[in-house]
């Protein structure tokens, strides 16, 4: 919260936004023609263009873009979550509109006092951004016509979300899945057209990015890294954390599926985002906004054992909780890998056994495949 107030309303000296700096660092490298895009941002080049703004504004002028950008997106997130809950109790949120604020406004709150949120606002990252396209395609909040297309354009922009190109087909929603596709198509084409070079450079070295340093840093909360920790030997067996992360994303897509077929819509792509969150080699902090999202939900629509896995989630990826009780463990015993690493464990194990199931799920009011009068949704053609 700190760097919310020194964004808008100043201090002594500007805060300042590493990952906002590297982006102007990155872009002012395009400008002046570099011949390795990759070594300056190692994303796809379409990114360049989604980030160029930030070249035309003052620095403090595109923080303060930047942060309002992200907390509208929390707020988004949090609308979302909030309209439907209502709409699987069955509940109207136009007759409730003041219900739905208030939903809406403690969501967002608890979203913004996590670490995975507050370290993507003081780090001025555009991961939230990305996470975003991704959950409001999810939601079935577009109209139909388009839905899938924002998977694609998130895709295109950080790889990580075609998984859920993946998961559309897993559950059985093909056209979404080939909208997903053309839309990732497109836009990445776009990328190819302006960027050539710098396309071929970053799609034949996806994850050859040697910036991120060591493996076993505390901040990176991957598979590889928690392995790594544990023992340097058990780290470099590329086979073995490659075989982990692929049995965590195979178990997830079928939980999902599971939980898609029960009519849980919500669970099923939410088990699928957490998930992914620690498969890839890197996973800073501000990768797992899925996590304290999933949270939400099961507390805002769950009973029993599902609110205290929610509460459970909660407490770990809070902002209070790693700064007061897991960080200082972890420098109080540095060579023990179970502390901090719970927040590996935690993605893995929604991977693998999902979500609580949700009793008797009402047909999701966004999705008319669903057959009158039915608790599961239909699996689309």
């Amino acid at each position: 919260m700190l760097a919310l107030s020194l964004a808008f309303w100043g201090g002594a000296t500007p805060y300042v936004f590493t990952d906002l700096d590297i982006y102007r660092a990155s872009l002012r490298a395009v400008a002046a023609g570099t011949s390795n895009t990759y070594a300056a941002l190692p994303y796809p080049p379409i990114a360049f263009v989604a980030l160029s703004f930030l070249a035309y504004l003052p620095p403090v002028l595109g923080d303060q873009v930047w942060t309002a950008l992200e907390v509208a997106l929390i707020v988004v997130i949090s609308l979302v979550l909030s309209m439907r809950t209502l709409e699987i109790q069955g509940r109207d949120r136009r007759a409730e509109r003041w219900t739905l604020t208030a939903l809406t406004a403690t969501a967002a709150l608890l979203l913004l006092t996590t670490l995975p949120v507050v370290s993507q606002i003081t780090a001025g990252q555009m991961s939230l951004v990305v996470m975003s396209l991704a959950f409001i395609d999810l939601c079935g909040v577009l109209p139909r016509r388009y839905r899938g297309a924002l998977v694609g354009v998130a895709g295109a922009l950080k790889v990580t979300p075609l998984i859920f190109v993946v998961y559309y087909l897993v559950t059985g929603q093909r056209r979404k899945a080939a909208v997903a596709t053309g839309s990732f198509a497109i836009v990445t084409g776009i990328g190819w057209a302006i960027f050539p070079a710098a396309s071929w450079q970053f799609w034949t070295r996806v994850g050859g990015s040697d910036q991120f340093g060591d493996p076993a840093r505390r901040d990176n909360l991957s598979i590889h890294s928690m392995l790594t920790r544990i023992a340097p030997e058990l780290g470099a067996q590329s086979w073995l954390w490659l075989l982990l992360g692929a049995a965590v994303m195979i178990s997830a897509l079928w939980r999902a599926r599971v939980h898609f077929q029960r009519g849980e819509k919500m669970e099923s792509f939410l088990t699928v985002g957490a998930a992914a969150t620690v498969v890839a080699p890197i996973a800073w902090p501000h990768y797992f906004v899925w996590l304290p999202v999933v949270a939400v939900w099961l507390w805002f629509t769950g009973r029993g054992r599902a609110r205290v896995v929610a509460a459970l989630i909660y407490l770990a990826y809070s902002q209070a909780t790693v700064t007061t009780i897991l960080a200082p463990l972890a420098d109080a015993h540095p060579r023990s890998a179970s502390v901090i690493d719970i927040l590996v464990l935690i993605p893995m194990a929604i991977g693998i056994f999902g979500l609580p199931h949700r009793p008797m799920p009402l047909p999701d009011p966004a999705d008319s495949s669903a057959p009158a009068g039915s608790g599961e949704l239909a699996l689309q053609p």
